[in-house]
This record gives structure tokens, C-alpha cells and sequence, in this order.
């Protein structure tokens, strides 16, 4: 499993008050680095973090490591949008994205790409990781119903398996 993250897009939806105040950037996306640090230590997945550099002198893309994540600086005249859409088309297999924008979840649809809002996953920090089985959470007199007859499409059923991993 590997988690794409539009890093800017989550930090805008997620910290949207703090960004409008006037807060630190670096400060934001060093909280929310370590968010995921702390979440990748209790699931193993491969989690990459892409932000926009576009207005940057860089000739090419950069990546960096911070504590097993990592953090991928588009290049010049490149946003992370271009970045995410480019490895959605390439190796859709195993890819989770985390986006809010139109574009990326467009992409991740056509190519049968699980993904997650921003506000989703924030929740999905939040929430501590249980070792416990699913089983535990219903009583032992209750049974779990079957499912709806009416299934979803084959590929939303796809996207939904894979949230499901997380």
C-alpha cells in the first residue's frame, strides 16, 4: 500500500483558520510530517508526501526523507497536481490519494485509484490503531448482516477495498 498525499491541499482543508491567520508554514508542515511519522509507525505503509514548489528556481523535482516519509518538491513550473496525476497513470497498483482537488480524484477514478479526502484521513490520524479484531466490535448474540443486494460498480468496489487496508 502506498498513500499519495497532496501535502498543501491537506494542510489548506485541514488548517485552513491557522493558514488565513498568518501561521508558519514550516510550522504546519511539520506538524502534519510528524502526524504521519506517528501513523506510519503503527501501520505499514508507504506514505509520500508531495509539495507544490512552483514558484521555486528548481530545475527539477527534490525529495527528502523525515522520519520514513517521503516528501517529494515538484519542480519549477510544475504543481503537485501534475505529480499526483503522473503516478496515478503510471502505477495505479496499490496507490492510495489524498486530495480534495477535482482533478486528482478525476484521475484516480478513470484509473480505478482509491482515494480519500483530506478531512478522511485527518480522522484516520486522529483515531488510534486498535490490535484488536473487527469481530470485537459486535456483540456475540448480533449477527452482521450480509450486505446490500444492490452492489456499486466494479471499480468504486475497488477504490473502497483498498481505503479499506488503511
Amino acid at each position: 500500500m502506498h498513500i499519495v498525499i497532496d501535502g498543501y491541499n491537506y494542510i489548506h482543508r485541514i488548517k485552513g483558520a491557522a493558514v488565513e491567520m498568518g501561521a508558519s508554514m514550516d510550522l504546519l508542515r511539520r506538524d502534519f510530517l510528524e502526524k504521519c511519522a506517528r501513523y506510519k509507525k503503527m501501520r505499514s505503509a508507504r506514505i509520500t508526501v508531495v509539495f507544490d514548489a512552483y514558484d521555486s528556481f528548481s530545475p527539477g523535482r527534490h525529495s527528502e526523507n523525515f522520519r520514513g516519509i517521503e516528501v517529494v518538491y515538484s519542480k519549477e513550473h510544475e504543481t503537485a497536481d501534475d505529480v499526483i496525476i503522473g503516478w496515478i497513470r503510471s502505477r495505479p497498483a496499490g496507490l492510495i490519494v489524498v486530495s480534495s482537488d477535482r482533478a486528482i480524484i478525476d484521475a484516480a477514478k478513470s484509473k480505478g485509484v482509491s482515494f480519500l479526502t483530506p478531512v478522511k484521513f485527518a480522522e484516520m490520524l486522529a483515531t488510534p490503531v486498535s490490535g484488536s479484531d473487527e469481530e470485537e466490535d459486535y456483540p456475540d448474540n448480533t449477527r452482521r448482516k450480509k450486505g446490500n443486494p444492490r452492489k456499486l460498480p466494479k471499480k468504486i468496489r475497488k477504490a473502497v477495498k483498498g481505503i479499506d487496508k488503511l
